[in-house]
């Protein structure tokens, strides 16, 4: 196509005419087509209002225009418009920043900077206070609106292009020119900087767009013409060869030459009309969300499904998020159709909705949506495939894996088919396990984990070296998952790492190998400085499942040791349970017996332990150091008579046993006469006279015979003795603590 340079020269847009007639028929026009559709659509928001039973109250930003006289009314005013920044009402913050912004002071702009800069600042409060700067087209923060244009939050980035493309000033246009053809500046920031170029309208702007048209990327030399466009009203390519020489020579004509009237007019009336059109429909939008709201059955889901077929993107929203709730079969067919609507945020949560109600007529649906132009919609489409998990979503989902670059949507697509658990996933899979990125790295290896194949222990293993602690962790969690022995080795190694959360994924991996190779690693880890180490080594010891006698004794000594008495007990009741038939460990069987005995009764667990003594205290009739233990035992569950006899008992086998046989009788003889019952005391203190009259000797005798003279007191004169027994009970108490 041949192009007429020297016409270019003389009218920089041909396409448009330049007559003041001309100008005033265009002017007319628009500003009567504007006025018409606004009534229109007033008298469809007035019609809704009616039908509500309510009013629309349309809510305008007020910006505080006052007469500071004083520093110190100017200082409250500063303080309270600074407080009002962080309200939960849009209204109020917007007034607030733009007050602020509109004393055109250094300390008055400076909590708007802070709000900017700061990390963990709220994003509806970061967005109230960029738009501000556009709304005032205050250009003093821009370096700082350009960096946050890296941020992670599309709604941030998309407020920061509106409002640099607001301020049109040209230390704005410069600054914004320098950054997109800095080549250190993220792909992503050119092209969300060329935009907001374009819609600065400024002939500054041109030339380092020009520029742009030669990046090798086809993206970013798309919005540079469309921005080029936008500013020129030209239609011709993106050839960088014409526009040069278009600029060459256009660029010594003035702004007035080149950028009609007429253009501008034209552009802030369709402005206008758009913003009062978007204003109008969204009053109608959220009337609408309130009747739902309002709706009598919330379990009925038809007024929802037909909210889904209304024009206004809020409203299909809003019944997408609900019909999720119901989780009702007959809404899946309309979600599937919403996953067709014009509004990416509609396909977004219908395909969101679709994969929360988990019905499998969606899957078709979400794998075709993997192929979306938007990037949200497409790991959407990812996540809610991975929460069905249906096999026959694997094959798509391997395919999208190659043909993604997105992190956000790589990484969305490997937890999908880690979810599926398609085996045939493994392979490609492995291939990520090397990433550059660190977090497909860790994407990958807990997928792998899930999937559970033993293809992918090797590569698991070399990212146990990884230099991202998660990576790391994952990996041994997955490693676990699969159970392989061949990684134990590795496993234990991991076990000085200098994250604590990888040594506690690399305990919990072993107690789920459950190789009692493991077994002294995991006693070492016992002692670990970080106490959920520690705790998980000791879950991993108790889950280990086979192991052989002595490893079992070993554990459960150490738990003993470290009076970590449940997960003892819990042992040598299995250790009991699985060799108890075994002969040759009947020595062996009956020394854990006594150690469980032991146990339970460090736990207190009296009746529990109650058995098994008299059981080994008939099995070893001689060992008198376990008799002590049984007659506490009696004691503790009231059986004295039992304990009486046993101790009768043992003090005639054995003359050794005789001291703490009686102190065990004194005892018991105390605790019946604390329990009022005299007779039985006396009762006992005489048999016991007849076996012995010195009652053990002394100082029992005497022990023995106050108790008799008290008990013979009571019966007499109860009121009296047990105004005396309350200090000398209240002394026995601490004597016996």
């Amino acid at each position: 196509m041949c192009v007429n340079y020297e016409k270019l020269h003389q009218n920089p847009h041909p396409m448009l005419p330049f007559s003041q007639n001309s100008r005033s028929c265009v002017n007319r026009f628009f500003m009567q087509k504007r006025q018409n559709l606004i009534v229109r659509l007033f008298l469809a928001l007035i019609s809704l209002s009616s039908a509500a039973g309510c009013a629309a109250i349309t809510e305008k930003i007020a910006i505080e225009r006052v007469q500071l006289k004083t520093a110190v009314e100017l200082r409250r005013k500063l303080d309270e418009w600074t407080e009002q920044l962080h309200s939960h009402d849009p209204t109020i913050r917007s007034s607030a920043a733009v007050s602020l912004l509109g004393l055109n002071l250094l300390n008055a702009q400076e909590p708007l900077i802070r709000i900017l800069k700061d990390t963990k600042e709220r994003e509806d409060v970061k967005i109230s206070v960029i738009r501000a700067f556009g709304f005032t087209r205050d250009d003093r923060a821009t370096d700082v609106l350009i960096s946050l244009l890296e941020s992670d939050s599309a709604a941030i980035q998309d407020a920061v292009v509106e409002t640099l493309g607001e301020l049109k000033t040209t230390n704005s246009v410069l600054m914004m020119s320098e950054a997109m053809l800095d080549p250190q500046r993220p792909l992503n920031v050119k092209m969300l900087l060329a935009k907001a170029l374009g819609n600065t309208n400024d002939r500054d702007a041109i030339e380092p767009l020009i520029g742009m048209l030669a990046a090798d990327d086809p993206g970013l030399r798309e919005i540079a013409k469309r921005s080029l466009e936008k500013i020129t009203k030209l239609s011709s390519g993106n050839d960088p060869i014409w526009w040069n020489k278009w600029w060459e020579l256009n660029k010594t004509k003035t702004r007035e030459q080149w950028l009609e009237d007429l253009v501008v007019k034209q552009e802030e009336h369709e402005k206008q009309l758009e913003s009062e059109i978007k204003q109008v429909k969204l009053e109608v939008a959220q009337k609408s969300i309130k009747l739902l709201e309002a709706r009598p059955d919330t379990t009925d889901p038809k007024p929802l499904i037909e909210a889904l077929k209304s024009d206004y993107p809020e409203v299909k929203i809003f019944a997408a998020k609900e019909l999720v709730k119901l989780k009702d079969p007959s809404v899946i067919d309309v979600l599937i159709q919403a996953i067709s609507d014009t509004s990416e945020e509609v396909r977004a949560e219908a395909i969101q909705a679709l994969g929360e109600i988990g019905d499998e007529r969606a899957v078709k649906p979400l794998v075709h949506a993997l192929d979306d132009e938007s990037l949200n919609v497409r790991e959407k489409a990812a996540k809610s495939l991975g929460k069905l998990g249906k096999r026959e979503a694997g094959d798509a989902l391997i395919s999208a894996l190659s043909k993604n670059t997105d992190l956000s949507i790589v990484c969305a697509l490997i937890e999908a088919l880690g979810q599926i658990g398609d085996p045939r996933a493994v392979e490609p899979l492995l291939m990520f396990l090397t990433h550059k990125e660190s977090q497909i790295r860790e994407y990958t290896a807990a997928a792998l984990g899930k999937l559970r194949d033993s293809r992918a222990v090797d590569a698991l293993i070399a990212a146990l070296n990884d230099e991202q602690e998660r990576v790391r962790w994952y990996a041994a969690d997955s490693l676990g998952k699969i159970g392989n022995p061949v990684c134990v080795d590795s496993l234990i190694k991991l076990l000085s790492d200098t994250s604590a959360r990888v040594r506690e994924s690399a305990v919990t991996a072993l107690g789920q190998i459950g190789n009692v190779q493991a077994i002294e690693s995991l006693i070492k880890a016992l002692q670990d400085s970080d106490k959920r180490v520690a705790e998980q080594a000791a879950e991993s010891l108790v889950s280990i499942k086979k192991m052989n006698f002595d490893s079992m004794d070993k554990v459960t000594t150490t738990f003993y040791a470290s009076k970590d008495y449940k997960r003892a007990e819990y042992l040598l009741e299995r250790q009991i349970a699985e060799y108890s038939n075994q002969p040759e460990l009947q020595e062996k069987v009956s020394q854990a017996k006594i150690k469980l005995a032991k146990t339970l009764l460090a736990l207190r667990d009296w009746q529990k332990a109650l058995g098994l003594y008299e059981e080994i205290v008939k099995q070893f009739p001689n060992d008198d150091t376990i008799k002590p233990e049984l007659i506490q035992c009696l004691k503790e569950t009231k059986q004295y008579d039992r304990a009486l006899e046993w101790c009768a008992t043992w003090v005639k086998e054995n003359p050794e046993n005789k001291p703490w046989c009686w102190q065990s009788r004194l005892d018991i003889a105390k605790t019946l006469f604390a329990q009022e019952r005299y007779e039985k005391v006396k009762s006992l203190i005489d048999d016991l006279k007849a076996e012995d009259p010195n009652l053990g000797g002394e100082p029992l005798k005497a022990s023995f015979q106050e108790l008799n003279n008290r008990s013979s007191e009571s019966l007499v004169r109860p009121d009296k003795v047990s105004q005396k027994a309350e200090p000398e009970e209240m002394s026995n108490r601490q004597n016996t603590k």
